[in-house]
């Protein structure tokens, strides 16, 4: 093990595998998932810390289950062709155990690097959403993921998300919300979450993916890759446009719809909170943006509707 420069904890996780481990690396940092190689096969192991799973109020069962919802999906994912992390059945079996109370996942590797930050990147991530949607529609249906929090059921308590909540009730029956095209989303398709490899480019991360509108995972990705900067409180009407564009060139969309993304952005910030104050936690910069978007909401309304506008011309 120490020859693998692994953590002592890490040992009875690799001792599961049918084969020794060959590397071991540690991806973006503490609390990320590994690389581990072994045999012939290059794979991911992501733990699940059971005090997270505590502070949004799951037992270990729920999250079980709910990692075994999202097992299912990927495996779908995969089979219809689309390249994205799929499960692993070499955890003694499984590509789910639970050692010492923390929940392993095996997945595949997807290579690639993180994606940039260029004008060409972000179209292309957009366009990369709109192939995984077209791949989540064609899996099969199946009931809500355990444990999820939906757009519509995230009601935080601070008091400028109570006030933004009681408009946004008011946003999601005006663009029909409970009546959208519904799949299985990402849930978190920005810029960190995406990996290139040469000019292709691929999802990871999907550990927040559940059933909800469509529309709303491009609301959720431009929570981050519409900022003017990666840590910006503000947002930029002309990136936000360009991510857009980049889905309707392959998904086509309508100016409603992009009336409605901007809706589910607002939407996004209000679930983040939601999740913080599950878990008793502080991030004052996710009340900063969703105070942003909703100032700025027209004109990455107008942004938006232009680069529909010039699709359709």
């Amino acid at each position: 093990m120490a020859a693998l420069d692994g953590p002592d904890e890490l040992a009875p996780v690799l001792a599961l595998l049918p084969e020794t481990a060959r590397e071991l690396r540690q991806l973006a940092g503490p609390r990320r998932p590994w690389f581990v190689r072994y045999g012939s096969r290059e794979a991911v192991l992501r733990p699940n810390d059971p005090a997270r799973f505590r502070g949004l109020h799951f037992k270990t069962e729920l999250a079980l289950t709910s990692i075994g919802w999202l097992h299912r999906f990927l495996r779908d994912l995969a089979s219809g062709g689309f390249t994205a992390p799929a499960p692993i059945e070499d955890l003694n079996g499984q590509s789910i155990a639970v050692v010492d109370g923390t929940i392993w996942e095996l997945l595949s590797f997807v290579p690639g690097q993180p994606m940039g930050w260029t004008d060409i990147e972000i179209h292309e991530a957009g366009g990369l959403l709109a192939r995984f949607h077209e791949a989540s529609r064609a899996t099969p249906r199946r009931a809500q993921r355990p444990g999820s929090t939906p757009v519509e059921d995230c009601r935080p308590e601070h008091t400028d998300a109570r006030r933004l909540r009681s408009r946004f009730e008011d946003e999601l029956a005006n663009i029909d919300h409970h009546s959208a095209r519904r799949a299985v989303v990402h849930g978190d398709a920005t810029q960190s979450n995406v990996v290139a490899e040469g000019q292709t480019f691929h999802l990871v991360d999907f550990a927040l993916a559940y059933d909800e509108a469509v529309l709303f995972d491009l609301g959720s990705a431009l929570w981050r890759n519409g900022r003017s900067s990666p840590d910006a409180i503000t947002y930029d009407p002309r990136r936000a446009a360009t991510f857009v564009r980049g889905y309707a060139a392959v998904r086509p969309l309508s100016l409603a719809d992009g009336h409605a993304i901007v809706v589910y952005m607002k939407g996004r910030g209000l679930q983040l909170q939601h999740r913080l104050e599950l878990r008793e936690g502080r991030d004052d910069t996710v009340m900063q943006r969703l105070l942003s978007i909703d100032a700025q909401q027209s004109e990455l309304e107008h942004a938006i509707a232009e680069a529909l506008e010039s699709g359709h011309a």
